[in-house]
């Protein structure tokens, strides 16, 4: 019992391996998300010390529509229109769902008794018949365990 207890919560237990890996594949996410994150940041900064010029700022009126008076500003509609991306949260929901619950331990230790059980009663059954075996094989041949041929 002990040694299928010890096997199943290795593999399904909440220290087990698909849990490790479960737990290394967030991980290596959550490092994704944070560098992705750091990158914005720097850029982020990078676009504040450049707006603390008036060119940048400038540069940043322009690049959202303003002009400066005295320039002639030209409007051409287009028929595409961008839709703002919004957040995916099945994505989020999806990968909430996918991720491993481990066993409890009580559920182990139920199915590493009944499972040690089974294979207890298999082996007296097998064993008991095994031994009827042998025995009628000896009583039919008389032989009863002598090795020697007298003539």
């Amino acid at each position: 019992m002990l040694c299928f207890y010890s096997l199943i919560s290795s593999i399904l237990g909440e220290r087990g391996y698909i849990a490790n890996n479960q737990l290394k594949r967030q991980l290596n996410e959550n490092k994704y998300k944070l560098d992705k994150m750091d990158v914005e940041l720097e850029t982020l900064k990078r676009q504040e010390n450049e707006l603390a010029t008036e060119d940048g700022l400038r540069d940043a009126a322009m690049n959202l529509g303003y002009h400066v008076t005295g320039d002639d500003v030209y409007v051409f509609e287009t028929e595409e229109k961008k839709e703002v991306e919004k957040p995916n949260v099945q994505e989020e929901t999806s990968n909430e769902k996918a991720t491993f619950k481990p066993w409890k331990k009580s559920f182990i230790l139920l199915i590493s008794f009944c499972s040690s059980i089974i294979i207890s009663l298999l082996v007296g059954i097998f064993g008991k018949n095994k031994r009827e075996q042998d025995d009628s094989q000896q009583a039919e041949s008389g032989n009863f365990g002598n090795n020697f041929n007298i003539d």
